[in-house]
Parts: structure tokens; C-alpha cells; sequence
């Protein structure tokens, strides 16, 4: 009976060696943010082509970290899938619809989603 609980007691301690380090590991921050999101755009219907748009993540200020951009997809996807960390600018930009702005914090482990609709730009009067 005592040499069975010596080697549960053993198996239970060899486990914990080995298990704890891995499962303190998976608690840590990663230290990276992710950023993914949807453009729409007025009057586009969802069937339709979707224009692309550009879309600018930029540590706010400028100078404070690297600036990262990328292009919506056919279907007005985009994503930024690893980010410093702080304060950003996104912005997204397409022809012939008014630009978008709007200050970001991304703290640590931070995953989130955007969504945005562009309004179309008012016409040109000669």
C-alpha cells in the first residue's frame, strides 16, 4: 500500500515538472496585438464587386513605432495579424469615398475587430 502511494506520489511530482512550466508559459503575455476588421462601402451592394481600400495603422505619434499597412480583400476584409503594442491612428482610404480615422489602443494579447462603412464622396459641382 505504501509503495503504491510512493509511486503515485512519483507520477504526480514527474507530471508537475513537466506540465507547470508549459502551462506558466501559455499565461505569459505575448507582447503582440492583432487587429483584423471589415470595410463596407455606401451604396455598394454586398454582391457587387467591393472596391479596395487601403488601411494604415500608425503608431500615434508617428515616430513612437513602425507604421503597418495592407489592402481589404474582394470581400472588404482586412487584418493586421501581429502589432506592437500603444496608441494608433487607423486610417482607410478608397477612390471616391471619404477617408476614415479613428485612435486605437492596443494593449497586450489584444485581438479585436473593426468595422466600418465608407460614405461615398459628394459630387464634384463644375
Amino acid at each position: 500500500m505504501i509503495k503504491r502511494n510512493i509511486k503515485a506520489i512519483a507520477f504526480a511530482s514527474l507530471m508537475a515538472a513537466i506540465l507547470l512550466p508549459a502551462f506558466s508559459a501559455s499565461l505569459a503575455q505575448s507582447g503582440g496585438a492583432r487587429l483584423q476588421g471589415w470595410v463596407a462601402f455606401e451604396d455598394v451592394a454586398h454582391v457587387d464587386k467591393q472596391p479596395r481600400a487601403k488601411v494604415v495603422l500608425q503608431h500615434d505619434p508617428p515616430d513612437s513605432g513602425p507604421a503597418y499597412s495592407t489592402e481589404t480583400d474582394e470581400h472588404g476584409f482586412f487584418e493586421f495579424p501581429h502589432t506592437s503594442l500603444g496608441r494608433f491612428k487607423l486610417e482607410i482610404t478608397a477612390k471616391g469615398f471619404q477617408p476614415y480615422s479613428a485612435d486605437v489602443y492596443m494593449p497586450s494579447d489584444f485581438a479585436g475587430n473593426w468595422a466600418v462603412q465608407l460614405k461615398a464622396e459628394a459630387p464634384k459641382r463644375p
